[in-house]
């Protein structure tokens, strides 16, 4: 499964957008393994690229292959052979499991996680970055509240659904915060019970300014300055969170 920069790309290709585009030079991986046996076979004929422990050349560019599945211990965490610190995987599991097959010219297939899927991924990772003083998934939570805002389904949701009305009434007819809050469900439908639970109650950990701060979206001229108005964007996806825990 394609995670992190690459995966943002190929999202922001498929939905036609502009925004969120940035340059990155290498690429994230997600493997779903039963054991560390196939892991061990595949590093050994790899070059290593780095001292990471997970970063190798692959077609001569970087890349980083993160083990998940069965091989977590605890759930949401891998130590891999390599490396003498664990690293989180948190949420990779389930987001494999909603994301969709993309087939390659001559490479097989590979899974691409749906935009929540990434968004979750994204959750986490501001959640883990922002505690050592890296924001930049802030731009990146901000860029896919950005798309859902401008989604033909969530605005067929909002619109001409029961639901979604109930939606828009209770957000004031506030709709890039009501689409926020679709966000918000949507990631709460993929990651189950137990994993919401565990984000609700982290998040959005202790460098909340700095999120609303760092909140900004490329090629974007009318996304707002306002950390206020990021901080609107931000409670409506967490009320779409908490009313899924609560339910």
């Amino acid at each position: 499964m394609i995670v992190g920069a690459h995966c943002r790309d190929i999202l922001r290709s498929a939905l036609g957008q502009r925004s969120g585009e940035r340059t990155t030079e290498d690429i994230d991986f997600g493997l779903a393994l039963a054991g560390w046996g196939t892991y061990n076979e595949l590093a050994q004929r790899l070059e290593p690229a780095g001292d990471t422990g997970i970063r190798y050349r692959v077609a001569n560019v970087p890349t980083d292959l993160m083990p998940f599945g069965k091989v977590e211990n605890p759930a949401g965490t891998v130590t891999p052979p390599a490396r003498r610190d664990q690293i989180s995987v948190w949420g990779f599991t389930e987001v494999f499991r909603a994301s969709r097959p993309l087939p390659l010219p001559s490479a097989g297939t590979i899974r691409v996680p749906t935009i929540a899927g990434y968004a979750t991924l994204k959750l986490a990772a501001w959640l883990d970055r922002s505690a050592y003083g890296q924001y930049k998934d802030a731009a990146d939570i901000a860029t896919v509240l950005y798309w859902y805002s401008e989604l033909p389904d969530v605005d067929a949701f909002l619109y001409d659904t029961e639901d979604g009305q109930d939606i828009l009434a209770q957000e004031e007819s506030d709709y890039p915060v009501a689409a926020a809050r679709v966000l918000g469900q949507d990631i709460a439908a993929i990651i189950g019970s137990t994993r919401l639970s565990e984000l609700v109650a982290r998040w959005p950990g202790s460098r909340e300014d700095s999120l609303f701060a760092e909140m900004a979206v490329s090629n974007v001229p009318g996304w707002p300055r306002s950390p206020e108005r990021r901080r609107q964007f931000m409670q409506g996806l967490r009320r779409g969170l908490s009313s899924d825990a609560e339910g």
